[in-house]
């Protein structure tokens, strides 16, 4: 078979094995593990990518208490600036998370581990049955018994694949509406609900939104995907509540386009956290700055008024 779904990474090189993730929270050792396909019709997302791994860093990270200044690791560093004062919720117990394009589902499960209420990971049919379904049931045992996790279709666009995610979070909403009651839609089966849509008062947004590496297919004057990714993103981050985390690797002059296009509807919170900040905080080498990665932490812009 030819080497068709061979990542281009520095840190993950092999599609064809399972790859587990680990890492200690307050003296406890936890992993993710999750299964990767060569199949070329899953390609990407049948492969793990550096940035998910990254991503799954950043998310433990901001879930453990900074190393005091008389740790015995030096090597241990802690970007700071990641947990500056507003931007992550205070308890992730009743939190909801959503990840576009999320492939394996690494990062979107460490995210569940973490405690996350709800999380919904969403891709491509081809990728969400054969990859994502069966590592969301290689973890089950690793979650909660109050948790749900998802890995549910969402082409970018798609109004359908829109709605039935949005339902899912109506399903779980915490939040109150504006009448000062709380919504309750009843479960049917394992990934579907009842409820009409359009009768929510207040959309009930993520939390968190999770989106690594998505920006490899575009190429100049080629038609691209990064409209209809922005036109769903901008649907489940209605207001400055949710959190974006995008991870992205500058892989060609196109790839900065997508950056631009989050910065003109978003707030970035933070200087973007380089690849190397982030390896040091784990003992790590593997990627540093010629890896082109960066993470950035975004929350949508206030409209201005018109004026009058």
């Amino acid at each position: 078979m030819a080497e068709t779904n061979k990542p281009r990474n520095h840190l993950i090189k092999d599609a064809t094995s399972p790859h587990t993730y680990s890492y200690t929270q307050y003296g406890i050792q936890n992993s993710i593990t999750v299964n990767q396909t060569p199949e070329e019709e899953t390609w990407p997302g049948g492969a793990l990518w550096d940035i998910g791994v990254l991503l799954a860093h950043v998310l433990v990270m901001v879930n453990k208490p900074p190393p005091s200044s008389s740790t015995k690791n030096k090597k241990e560093k802690y970007v700071s600036r990641l947990c500056s004062p507003g931007i992550w919720p205070k308890s992730w117990k009743d939190r909801k998370i959503l990840e576009l394009g999320c492939g394996v589902g690494l990062t979107g499960l460490v995210g569940a581990q973490l405690g996350a209420k709800v999380t919904i990971l969403t891709d491509l049919a081809v990728v969400i049955e054969k990859v994502t379904e069966q590592n969301v049931e290689l973890n089950k045992k690793t979650f909660g018994k109050n948790q749900c996790i998802y890995a549910l279709l969402l082409c970018w666009g798609d109004a359908n694949d829109e709605i039935v995610c949005r339902k899912v979070l109506d399903m779980h909403m915490s939040r109150y509406s504006q009448g000062g009651s709380k919504r309750k839609i009843k479960k049917k089966g394992k990934n579907r609900c009842d409820g009409n849509v359009d009768d929510i008062v207040q959309p009930s947004d993520p939390d968190i939104i999770l989106i690594g590496d998505v920006a490899y297919q575009h190429k100049p004057g080629a038609p691209s995907h990064f409209d209809i990714l922005m036109s769903t993103l901008l649907n489940f981050a209605t207001t400055r509540e949710t959190l974006v985390i995008f991870g992205t690797r500058m892989r060609m002059p196109a790839s900065a386009d997508l950056l631009d296009m989050f910065r003109e509807h978003f707030d970035e919170l933070v200087e973007p956290i380089q690849a190397d900040e982030i390896d040091d905080r784990f003992g790590s080498s593997s990627l540093g700055n010629n890896s082109m990665i960066t993470i950035h932490l975004f929350k949508r812009k206030i409209p201005v008024p018109p004026s009058t």
